[in-house]
């Protein structure tokens, strides 16, 4: 049992399990939004373990072939490239659904900021870090200007993006951060915020295709 809990894994699913129950206790959208965001959400998740695996099993074949268990052994590149691929995935499949729906749109920023703030506060219980409780108030404040204010009806979603990254990276500094056991480096995260921010400029101004238009 102590090997279970102790499972880098294991920790990663529990953090992300409380992250969305807490979001869809507290969220004041209507029950149906909360359930379609989720699913969407639950797919996208399942995508991005199919991804690693797939990935990783490819760019380390023969290791793999050698040590069975170097299968569930994911490098920061293989993380980044299937973060990275689901985000253009999942935008694809469901970008004119979501983004151009406020709506919805706001209850997806506000479980992901609720996903992040559980991952910090983990991070926090874990190493007492000062950058890991600097993301905690980031993400508490974030979640508390989109709960409280009328914040995304006064200014753009794509500028609030846009100011979150920023502060994100200026904490980062040149340190690297972990979101659910997985490291990402100030690069990784400035690209796939650069690719986010660009995929919400595009669906918000109908430029990009989308499988749900």
């Amino acid at each position: 049992m102590e090997n279970i809990v102790a499972n880098p894994m294991f920790i990663a699913i529990v953090t992300l399990m409380i992250g969305v129950s807490v979001w869809f206790g507290l969220s004041d959208e209507s029950t149906e939004v909360k359930k379609s965001v989720a699913s969407v959400f639950m797919d996208n998740v399942f995508y991005f373990v199919m991804a690693l695996f797939g990935i990783n099993a490819l760019l380390n074949f023969n290791e793999i072939i050698q040590v069975p268990y170097r299968i569930l052994l994911f490098s920061s590149n293989v993380v980044w490239i299937a973060t990275l691929g689901v985000l253009i995935y999942g935008s694809y499949l469901y970008g004119e659904k979501f983004w151009t729906d406020k709506t919805k749109a706001k209850s997806v920023a506000k479980l992901v900021t609720t996903i992040g703030l559980v991952n910090h506060a983990y991070m926090y219980y874990r190493y007492t870090s000062v950058n890991a409780l600097l993301f905690i108030i980031l993400f508490v404040g974030l979640l508390a200007l989109l709960t409280f204010t009328p914040l995304t009806r006064k200014v753009s979603p794509f500028l609030v993006l846009v100011g979150f990254g920023v502060v994100h990276l200026l904490i980062m500094g040149t340190r690297s951060v972990i979101y659910f056991n997985f490291v990402f480096s100030p690069l990784a995260i400035l690209s796939l915020f650069l690719v986010f921010s660009g995929l919400l400029w595009g669906y918000k101004r109908r430029m990009l295709p989308s499988k749900q238009n």
